[in-house]
Formats: structure tokens, C-alpha cells, sequence
């Protein structure tokens, strides 16, 4: 178990079902910010915040996946060749 502010978290941290502001998509995926709004229109779970939107890596990888019918690399952008 972890500690946090003096009481006891009952499950681990899973980096996977934070939210994370779409820009971050943008960067890792190379993905434009008017195919996101798409894919929001087309089913994508997003959490509005103010003036922010985001969505959570599982739910993204997950309507990836579905879109085409394919397993996502977590790391995209990253290749064997790049050194």
C-alpha cells in the first residue's frame, strides 16, 4: 500500500487512467488538434475542465484500436532506427 496525506491508498498508481490535456496526444502521437476534435465527435471520452479537455492514454489507445482495427504502440513516434 501506498501512503498519501496520511491514509493508505488501497490501489497503485496506473499512469495509464490519468488524464492528460490533449495537447499531450498532439506531441506523442503526431496528431493534429482538428483530428482529436474529430475524433471527440466520433465517440473519443473526454473530461472538460474549464477551457481544458482531457482524456485518459487507455481511452485514447482503446478508440485507436476500434478506429482501426489494430493494436497502438505506446511509443509511436519512437523507432529501432532513431539513435
Amino acid at each position: 500500500m501506498v501512503m498519501k496525506g496520511g491514509k493508505y491508498m488501497t490501489q497503485t498508481f496506473d499512469h495509464h487512467d490519468t488524464p492528460l490535456p490533449l495537447d499531450y496526444y498532439e506531441r506523442k502521437y503526431g496528431t493534429s488538434r482538428t483530428t482529436l476534435w474529430r475524433y471527440r465527435k466520433a465517440g473519443l471520452k473526454a473530461i472538460g475542465v474549464g477551457a481544458k479537455t482531457f482524456v485518459r492514454e487507455s481511452d485514447f489507445v482503446a478508440f485507436l484500436e476500434k478506429m482501426n482495427g489494430q493494436t497502438v504502440s505506446a511509443n509511436p513516434l519512437k523507432t529501432e532506427d532513431a539513435k
